[in-house]
């Protein structure tokens, strides 16, 4: 792992702010991923609606529409294109609501009891994912962590506190301490 001073910030969406409204705006702007489910509502067209869920190539596909990329969009972005794509070939003035269903998975790997993927719950942060993985070995650093995080410009990997919000999506690093 690269030195901290070597490790960039965290974009915006990576701020440690655990406050209920600091949880807000980064699930705001969340950046959809593959593994995502959603629900798309298309007011009057109980057809063109459902639950739909972010393929591996970060698509979603519609009835009607067929694949629309959300991969790397917020759910905002998302009900923009769609509504725009439905605007141009299918509805006059479509009323488009999509709500995430279930988030993808975040990971925790390194010196914890049981690593690997885990449900993501809202609001979570790094010492109840660590909780969640069976706890710290006796080897493990318990200051900080690293966390790798999907932005608008690629993969993030910044130094965090245990008191760090995780998103979905998350890879959590937890190094060992040198004796």
């Amino acid at each position: 792992l690269p030195a901290p001073d070597e490790i960039p910030p965290p974009a915006p969406i990576g701020t440690d702010d655990t406050s209920v409204g600091g949880v807000a705006a980064q699930i705001t702007q969340y950046l959809l991923g593959p593994g995502d489910r959603l629900t798309v509502t298309v007011f009057g067209q109980p057809d063109m609606s459902g639950e739909f869920e972010v393929d591996g190539s970060g698509q979603l596909t519609l009835p009607l529409v067929g694949a629309v990329d959300a991969g790397g969009l917020t759910v905002t972005g998302l009900t923009e294109s769609l509504t725009t794509r439905l605007a141009s070939d299918f509805l006059v003035d479509p009323q488009v609501s999509i709500e995430v269903l279930n988030y993808r998975p975040f990971y925790i790997l390194g010196e914890v009891k049981s690593p690997g993927s885990y449900a993501y719950v809202a609001g979570i942060d790094v010492r109840q994912s660590i909780a969640i993985a069976g706890g710290f070995t006796r080897r493990a650093w318990t200051t900080d962590v690293t966390i790798v995080r999907e932005a608008r410009d690629g993969r993030r990997k910044f130094v965090a506190s245990i008191d760090a919000i995780v998103l979905p999506g998350d890879t959590i690093v937890i190094t060992r301490r040198v004796f």
